[in-house]
């Protein structure tokens, strides 16, 4: 199998603000004199094990609160350009084609006197930026999280969708509902996501991820999406699976994320390549790479030497992943 860096790649499911390089968090928390909470020094040689999950938490939710010390970095409108620009650049380094980054306004916004107007700017202008210097492809997906304000996701919305008939015409091509899906009632985001498909974006839910195949069922009833973020949980329940046959949900899949939230145990009981086998719409994603400290090529190589899968099982995913996507094709 040839060097997996430098195999084509198409990436759906990666948070632009869940990644965030150590190094830049450092630099703008020094440039910026950035406050990350009671007892985080970045100065501390061991920063890096309270900014990036290194090894399995007790659980989803513990690692989303890790997300906030990113958070806390994208301080302003040069910071969020810069962390915009940079994953631009670390897909490329990666041998990605094509990605879309997903990003939460609200949950930048989250502490800081930022306006949505600003964040949403400062993410097209890193992504044009970084667009210019290297040859991929890109779109950017808006996030609604669920543990924040739906109202205030609700106005973050209308922003984005304000943006999408003007400077970010070419590039917001989605809409995603994110975040733990442990107090989610579904029903409450009818209406967000029938605003964003008013508008032509793409919809993509996490579901299954830490909950069960019975929330992936009621996602694609209640809500119709196009893709599922996760979904692994779909697994062995046949009702469910020939719903996603039938509808085509495509499914992005992030093995190494899954076993850092524990939603799986050991990475080898990870289904991505049964999922596939059974005739699933399946793609391969890293999720949120620099909290995790990996990249997609890592994934590829889990994929290859802990799961079993070749290359045939790559191009698969990789087709899949190209027809899924939200980005006009140019064919």
């Amino acid at each position: 199998m040839k060097d997996l860096r430098n195999l084509k790649k198409i990436e759906l499911h990666r948070h632009l603000d869940g990644s965030v390089r150590l190094d830049t968090i450092i630099d703008l928390g020094k440039k910026y004199n950035i406050n990350f909470g009671a007892g985080v020094d970045i100065s501390d040689p061991h920063f890096k094990n309270k900014a990036q999950v290194l090894e399995p938490m007790n659980s989803l939710q513990e690692v989303l609160d890790c997300f906030w010390i990113l958070q806390k970095s994208m301080v302003n409108y040069e910071a969020i350009k810069r962390v915009a620009f940079e994953n631009i650049e670390d897909c490329f380094n990666d041998g990605i084609e094509q990605v879309e980054l997903r990003f939460a306004p609200t949950f930048i916004a989250e502490g800081k006197k930022l306006s949505y107007e600003e964040i949403i700017e400062a993410v097209i202008d890193g992504v044009n930026k970084g667009l210019e210097k290297y040859p991929l492809e890109a779109g950017l997906i808006h996030i609604v999280p669920r543990a924040l304000s739906l109202k205030d996701s609700e106005q973050a919305t209308k922003e984005i969708l304000r943006f999408k008939e003007g400077k970010g015409k070419d590039l917001i091509v989605g809409f995603d509902l994110a975040d733990g899906e442990d107090f989610d009632q579904i029903d409450r985001y009818i209406s967000v996501v029938e605003m964003a498909k008013k508008a032509n974006l793409g919809v993509t839910v996490h579901s299954g991820e830490n909950t069960s195949s019975s929330h992936i069922e009621k996602t694609i009833n209640t809500l119709s999406p196009d893709r599922i973020g996760h979904g692994i949980k779909i697994w062995n329940d046949k009702k469910v699976m020939d719903l996603a046959l039938k509808k085509n949900i495509h499914f992005e899949v992030c093995p190494t994320s899954n076993w850092l939230t524990r939603c799986v145990e050991n990475i080898e009981d990870h289904p991505i390549k049964n999922m596939l086998e059974a005739g699933l719409n399946v793609g391969l994603n890293s999720d949120d790479p620099n909290l995790m400290n990996i990249d997609l090529t890592h994934e590829y190589h889990v994929c290859k030497e802990r799961l079993g899968m070749n290359l045939d099982h790559f191009k698969l995913m990789n087709k899949n992943a190209s027809l899924a996507s939200f980005i006009p094709s140019k064919g």
